[in-house]
């Protein structure tokens, strides 16, 4: 086993566990947090995998991928009571940021390239984990976490 099929291992166990974790446990934002990360995880390996998209940073469809995470994430943070989205909102940005910068600086190795999408990566689900653990059990008017109109 190489060592990027065991972090791409890793990465999808902590995915699984931590969306698992926050659909059981979280509110409807937590919910849909973790549906944005499932999708946006799923899209990127089938882009990747099919060969529609390469590992170079700045690739057109991950890129759009990304920003589509970012947008939703916005909305998530503007619609909800919850903290948590504007963490991940950022950690999308700089993915973006990061994702920019390679393109921009080609020296740059493409494993530091991607260790900084992987740190972003689980900072963003780190903070779906953290958001969802602080709804403790039968709070159902926080668990919508909706605004009011």
């Amino acid at each position: 086993m190489t060592i990027y099929l065991a972090m791409a291992l890793a990465y999808n166990i902590s995915l699984v566990a931590a969306c698992l974790l926050v659909i059981v446990r979280g509110g409807r934002p937590e919910r849909i947090g973790a549906l944005i990360n499932l999708a946006a995880s799923a899209l990127s390996s089938a882009a990747r995998l099919s060969g529609l998209a390469s590992w170079a940073p700045a690739e057109l469809i991950v890129l759009s991928i990304d920003a589509g995470v970012a947008f939703c994430f916005y909305r998530l943070a503007t619609t909800t009571t919850r903290f948590w989205p504007i963490w991940a909102f950022g950690f999308a940005l700089a993915d973006i940021w990061v994702s920019l910068a390679g393109a921009c600086l080609p020296s740059v190795p493409l494993l530091a390239y991607q260790t900084g999408l992987g740190i972003y990566a689980y900072l963003a689900l780190s903070a779906l984990v953290i958001g969802g653990a602080r709804i403790w059990p039968g709070s159902n008017g926080v668990r919508l976490g909706a605004r009011a109109p």
